[in-house]
């Protein structure tokens, strides 16, 4: 009705130039992701995860400061 939020300009400006879309998200509609084989997003994340984790390491972090943390907990990947 008159006077609520959605209905002022600023509102809709806003809505149109200020929002993030998931980079691993499928924004796509029903019928297309249909015709894509229907991917399904756990194994996109997955995918990307991998590709994650097999591109650069960090070399910011000093080498003693790296064991010391891996002693103290149990870290998953290297």
């Amino acid at each position: 009705g008159p006077g609520h939020y959605l209905g002022s300009d600023q509102t809709l400006n806003l809505m149109q130039s200020e929002y993030i879309y998931p980079t691993i998200g499928d924004r796509t509609s029903p019928k297309e992701w249909a015709e894509v084989d229907k991917p399904v997003l756990v194994e996109t994340a997955q995918k990307r995860l991998w590709t994650i984790l097999q591109g650069p390491k960090p070399d910011h972090i000093p080498a003693t400061v790296d064991a010391a943390v891996r002693d103290r907990f149990r870290i998953h990947f290297s």
